[in-house]
């Protein structure tokens, strides 16, 4: 009996809720289609099952998952980091834990003959003789003896006694090959202090801040939206391949970003352009790449501009996001210095270099380099120089789609034009498969308006994707770049189709467009009134 407890609480593995979400996703894709010819409390009552059957699955049908675990690979980087980020700095973690490590009878774990070092010239690979060198520096001039003894405790309790890497022999070793702590100086300002005060052995309890963000901005979205796109987005959220790591509630602050591009999305239904900017601001200083969002919002602007109106909520909408930008940025100033942050706009140019891509990245750029073939799991060299040669043509393909599309919006809703920022992001970006689970607001609007054959169309499509993943995932394990380049023809696919149906919308929309009566069935002419007869 105690041992049936123990494996409930426990669960199953991830390869196994991974192939559950393939049905998971496709039914939903199923139901989407349906949606119109469903009664609403049929199609309610499938939507609550799959999205209660999803959150299950997410939790791998256990306790443990949610409650139990923690990712200490993630918290390395962003725990420890931001914990210690005045002594680290953006390019010294690996030298320092690595040092720890050797300081208390390591290596532990299998350690490569190199590890991929950081400097001002940017990404590339050195001896561990190198690590303990310059980590013995680090220590010597960064850190105080307190703060290098409080730096090693928690550094082995997170290698050594929370589970993680003693589960994986292998993980210590591609850690300390991974490109270092990425996260923006607006984003330690916050981090910091919050990891300063909670120690170690508590460590669990952050992981938690990220399951509280997602769940109020899922809230956000059934009170803008309606209860059944706040239970599409959160089957979404727990159907995605994006989300399967770091799982939720195993890391820290590392959803903080799309929950507030969810909720941005969800105020902007309701008309609160002030909290909608301010949370677009945050998540741009927080990750960057959320400063995309606003691309939608600022052509809608450009295209009425042109037209001689103005739209005062979007010009709340703008000011706030840069002033969300400002307030961010100005507390990482006043913490930190300005040289943190150009150093790590420097280092995301060179991580964001053809040469540093990897098999985790995906956008565009993937897209046209993939044949559609099994390809190996990691990104080959010849690959990476074809990325770097098709940039013009890439960016070409962009601007057409932005600018067209950016036309098309003018008649949209501003919550729509602020949630398609995604479409961007995949355009312009390469970026790692853990932050495509920025679909969510794509999944927000689209479920905002089911009455909408596109928007059941391309929710659909977007679910379909998901099974695609997921499904790519479980039969090809050891060929991960058929599962991005895959996923990179898909989601080139779903822009043209929303980019398609955008323009028609705003072509039959336009002032001039004659009435649906007259656009379908012409007016025959009047027959000249005969006299009567005398």
């Amino acid at each position: 009996m105690l041992d049936t407890i123990a494996n409930l609480a426990v669960g199953v593995g991830r390869g196994t809720t991974e192939l559950y979400k393939v049905p998971l996703a496709l039914a939903a894709a199923l139901l989407a289609l349906c949606w119109g010819v469903l009664s609403p409390i049929r199609r309610r009552q499938a939507l609550a099952t799959l999205a209660i059957l999803g959150c299950f699955n997410y939790a791998r049908w256990g306790t443990e998952t949610l409650f139990g675990r923690v990712d200490t690979y993630d918290l390395v980087h962003y725990y420890l980091n931001s914990k210690y980020f005045e002594e680290l700095g953006y390019f010294d973690l690996y030298p320092a834990v690595i040092l720890v490590d050797h300081e208390n009878g390591g290596p532990r774990f299998l350690e490569p003959p190199v590890y991929l070092a950081q400097d001002a010239s940017g990404h590339h690979l050195a001896p561990i003789a190198h690590a303990l060198a310059r980590g013995a520096e680090v220590k010597q001039t960064a850190f105080t003896p307190e703060r290098w003894a409080a730096f090693a405790h928690d550094t082995l309790v997170l290698q050594r006694e929370i589970t993680g890497f003693d589960r994986d022999k292998k993980l210590w070793s591609e850690m300390i090959q991974d490109h270092g702590f990425n996260g923006t100086t607006a984003w330690t300002a916050v981090a910091e202090p919050i990891a300063a005060r909670v120690p170690v052995s508590a460590i669990k309890w952050l992981g938690f801040i990220d399951l509280a963000l997602l769940a109020g901005a899922v809230g956000l979205v059934g009170w803008a939206y309606g209860l059944d796109a706040a239970l599409w987005t959160t089957l979404f959220l727990v159907v995605t391949y994006s989300t399967r790591w770091p799982t939720i509630t195993w890391a820290f602050l590392r959803y903080d970003w799309i929950a507030a591009l969810i909720a941005a999305t969800a105020l902007l239904r309701r008309g609160w352009h002030l909290p909608a900017g301010l949370l677009a601001g945050w998540s741009a200083a927080s990750r960057m790449f959320p400063a995309l969002w606003m691309w939608g919002p600022f052509a809608k602007g450009v295209s009425l501009l042109a037209s001689l109106r103005v739209e005062r909520p979007l010009l709340v909408l703008g000011g706030a996001c840069l002033l969300g930008v400002a307030l961010a940025e100005g507390a990482a100033v006043a913490r930190f210095g300005t040289e943190p942050i150009v150093t790590h706009f420097e280092n995301m140019e060179d991580h964001n270099s053809a040469g540093q891509l990897s098999s985790r990245r995906i956008g565009l750029a993937l897209a046209l380099t993939h044949s559609g073939s099994l390809e190996p799991k990691l990104l080959t060299p010849e690959r990476r120089d074809a990325i770097a040669e098709q940039a013009p043509l890439r960016y070409t393909l962009a601007a057409l789609w932005l600018a067209a599309v950016g036309w098309a919006l003018r008649n949209r809703r501003d919550d729509e034009a602020f949630g398609f920022g995604f479409a961007p992001f995949f355009l312009l970006t390469t970026a790692s498969y853990y932050y495509y689970v920025a679909r969510a607001t794509l999944a927000v609007v689209h479920a905002g308006d089911l009455e909408r054959f596109r928007n059941r169309v391309l929710l659909a499509l977007l679910f379909g994707l998901e099974a695609f993943s997921n499904g790519a995932e479980t039969a090809y394990p050891g060929y991960r770049m058929f599962l991005v380049g895959g996923l990179a023809w898909g989601l080139t696919a779903y822009a043209l189709l929303l980019g398609g149906w955008l323009a028609v919308e705003a072509w039959r929309d336009r002032p001039d467009a004659p009435s649906p009566r007259s656009a379908t069935r012409p007016q025959r002419a009047k027959r000249p009134k005969q006299p009567k007869p005398a």
